[in-house]
């Protein structure tokens, strides 16, 4: 029999379709997962559906994270690279992952989806590239994690066969045992349906870290397949001073030699690029992650968003790992776009339903999926985020939606994935975090050697 699900009482449903129409006193009805009406003024009686009271919050498409590390949260705020940039940021932690294992990755898997999915969060992805021991294991953990938790998950399967003075001879797979292990997942996980909660990405970490072979040989798989590429570019200018010093290249050069340079790839950071780059980028409709507050927490730089949007090119938002952002509050890294871009260009450089689109809409284009999810539209998937109208933090707010990124960043009251509730009045359906979090901070200790 049909699911069919009533949400009701939205004070505001922001739809984010092609008008931008915010609907006062709306309703969304769904049915196994798709919507099928939406509506204001006093809601339609349906038998046997299942009803959810949004009691006069504000309804936003399901947020998108189009970059993350999850792993990383296992070592959040540690004191040994507090204030490093980047590169030696990267080389503190090395020590740490050589004692990480595949049910570190599933506890950190966990923890980063419940923080995500409480600040609004439907669909995310995660480049896991730390695989101590051969790369069985690691990210089947995550994806049965994603199931558990109810999210579309995407996984951008990283790869290493290059060492540096960062990554170490036992972090890297070499270039056959990768290939081998990408299409392994793909053939496992990956759901090309229209309604699909699990996608893999091929993801070579970075120019640094993977030969030139690696990233055409992915780029032909990923051809071959179907698939998405995704790839760190443009996050320091010492990536670009080391790529020209050892290659002889800009790091775009690189990319497009290894035939990288085209629709359906998206690159995480995209800083430092020139006006030439960026033209590149928006000419062949390719995605940026931005990640504003681990940029600003490294102090890498200010993604040109902007500019880049201008172009042509898809901005989305990745809160990145939880080391180098140190949280993973998606509704919180659209406050920092909004904010991070009033600062490089002034006050009216951006507005919040600017960065609300970044959220939405645009990440799920970032992930080829905009014809299904990233606005409320009938005939997309429900995948909502209902915030409280007001919180303390926003009371007496007078545009309730611009006190979304304007206040603190509340997190949500409802969420609905695919039609289905995962979480009601602020509380989870079916999932226990308390086991989840003391796994989580013993596993924490181990690997920070406390």
């Amino acid at each position: 029999m049909p699911q069919t699900l009533l949400i009701h009482n939205l004070g505001y449903l922001v739809t984010m379709n092609d008008q931008r129409s915010i609907l006062r006193d709306a309703h969304v009805v769904s049915t196994d997962g798709r919507i099928e009406l939406i509506g204001t003024g006093c809601r339609p009686s349906l038998e046997g559906a299942i009803h959810l009271d949004a009691k006069g919050g504000i309804g936003l498409p399901g947020l998108v994270n189009t970059h993350h590390h999850m792993i990383q949260n296992l070592v959040r705020s540690w004191a040994p690279i507090a204030n490093e940039p980047l590169y030696g940021w990267l080389k503190g932690l090395t020590p740490v992952w050589r004692k990480a294992r595949p049910a570190d990755a599933r506890v950190a898997t966990e923890v980063a989806l419940a923080e995500l999915m409480l600040s609004g969060c439907t669909m995310t992805v995660d480049h896991h590239y730390v695989f101590v021991g051969g790369s069985d294991g690691w990210i089947e953990e995550q994806f049965d994690a994603a199931r558990q938790f109810g999210i579309r998950f995407h996984s951008a399967r990283g790869a290493m066969d290059t060492t540096s003075e960062i990554y170490q001879d036992w972090m890297v797979e070499g270039l056959d045992a990768a290939l081998r292990a990408m299409e392994r997942l793909v053939d496992q996980f990956h759901d090309p349906s229209p309604a699909s909660l699990s996608r893999v990405a091929l993801a070579p970490v970075a120019i640094l870290s993977a030969s030139a072979d690696l990233y055409r040989e992915s780029a032909r798989l990923a051809g071959d397949r179907g698939l998405r590429l995704h790839t760190h570019c443009g996050e320091t200018q010492a990536e670009r001073e080391r790529a020209l010093r050892l290659f002889g290249k800009l790091p775009m050069d690189v990319l497009r030699s290894a035939g990288w340079t085209r629709e359906g790839t998206w690159l995480a950071h995209g800083i430092h690029f020139n006006d030439e780059e960026v033209a590149e980028i928006g000419r062949q409709k390719m995605g940026i992650s931005h990640c504003p507050t681990c940029n600003m927490r490294l102090g890498s730089g200010i993604c040109r968003v902007n500019d880049l949007r201008s172009a042509g090119a898809t901005v989305a938002l990745g809160v990145d790992g939880s080391a180098s952002n140190d949280s993973g509050h998606l509704l919180a890294e659209a406050r920092q776009a909004l904010l991070l871009t009033r600062v490089a260009h002034g006050a009216g450089a951006m507005r919040v339903s600017d960065a609300l689109e970044i959220a939405t809409r645009e990440g799920a284009k970032c992930l080829g999926r905009e014809k299904e999810l990233g606005s409320i539209e009938v005939g997309k998937w429900a995948d909502m985020a209902i915030f409280p109208a007001e919180d303390l933090a926003s009371s007496g707010a007078h545009d309730k939606v611009d006190a979304l990124l304007l206040c603190l960043p509340r997190q949500v009251s409802h969420l609905v994935i695919h039609g289905r509730v995962r979480i009601r009045e602020g509380q989870w359906v079916d999932i226990d975090l308390n086991p989840i979090l003391e796994r989580h901070r013993a596993a924490a200790r181990r690997l920070q050697g406390g």
